[in-house]
């Protein structure tokens, strides 16, 4: 019954990842490639880089019996990526997906705790940059202010506090790791800034400054984690993109590409991740139609 879900969510996979090459739609797919040239096998490398560097602050969250390699957190990544981006609310089954691929390492609960333990790095990280963001697109300073004020009453908020309690407990317990973990979420971030500055040059380079690759890619991570319900963001990242483009005196169609090229990374990666989901349940089924055959033969 397993094995069949998982032949199932595989072929479902591959049917969503179809529908959103043609929701997209293959004539801007050749577009946005022919815009950015070989510049497209830069993006992917940063790209690589910065897939492998959320994998090995996955497996930095490990301390006790178990370990996780890089390159299992890398696979398991890929699969629960892909699921993320292809289904409605994929999120919700995409982060259960990581952890259940490496279970023949780990206890499920052991390794969603780790994944949980790393979002939470992910998210202050996430919250530090924004603050960059607003620094550079806002400049009443009240404003600000006012969102510090706001911040600082979420932290003392009960619920909040026992969210980031098994936080503090790791930073305590493991001072090293979190501090590693740390500069990894901001080597992501920073890859994630250079990758749009690069597209930015590779598009428009005249509108490329490292203040409108900071403003994009901050704000446009936040709409990524407003909308995760639509499958690969279709039409949002686009119009997000444009509306930011223009408030950074940027040319709208600039953002909109800039959108498509990152949604093309987007779907090479999870072409990838439905290899990595279809190798691992051939290799599960495999062994079990060989027993079954040898099964036969015994009865016969």
């Amino acid at each position: 019954m397993r094995r069949a879900f998982t032949v199932g969510a595989t072929l479902a996979g591959v049917a969503a990842f179809a529908y959103a090459l043609s929701a997209i739609g293959v004539t801007q797919v050749q577009q946005a490639i022919a815009r950015v040239g070989w510049g497209f096998a830069a993006i992917l490398l940063m790209s690589t880089v910065r897939e492998v560097d959320q994998a090995a602050a996955w497996a930095l969250t490990f301390t006790a019996t178990h370990r996780l390699s890089v390159s299992d957190a890398f696979r398991a990544r890929l699969a629960g990526e892909a699921v993320s981006a292809l289904l409605p609310m994929g999120f919700v089954v995409g982060e259960p997906t990581k952890a259940r691929y490496v279970d023949h390492r780990m206890p499920f609960a052991t390794a969603f705790g780790g994944l949980m333990l790393e979002f939470a790095f992910y998210a202050a990280s996430l919250v530090l940059f924004a603050l960059v963001a607003l620094i550079l697109l806002v400049p009443n300073k009240m404003v600000l202010v006012a969102g510090a004020a706001a911040v600082a009453m979420l932290l003392v908020l009960r619920p909040v506090q026992r969210a980031i309690a098994p936080v503090r407990r790791f930073v305590i317990e493991q001072p090293l790791r979190a501090c590693a973990i740390g500069a990894l979420e901001i080597v992501y971030h920073a890859l994630g800034f250079a990758e749009t500055y690069l597209i930015l040059r590779l598009l428009n380079p005249a509108s490329a400054t490292w203040t409108a690759a900071v403003a994009l890619e901050t704000l446009g991570r936040g709409v990524s984690i407003m909308f995760k319900m639509v499958p690969m963001r279709v039409g949002v990242d686009e119009a997000s993109a444009a509306l930011i483009a223009t408030r950074l005196a940027i040319a709208p169609s600039t953002g909109v590409m800039l959108a498509l090229v990152r949604k093309l990374r987007v779907l090479f990666w999870t072409a990838l991740g439905l290899v990595v989901i279809a190798v691992r349940t051939i290799r599960r089924w495999a062994p079990a139609r060989t027993y079954s055959i040898a099964e036969l033969q015994k009865q016969a």
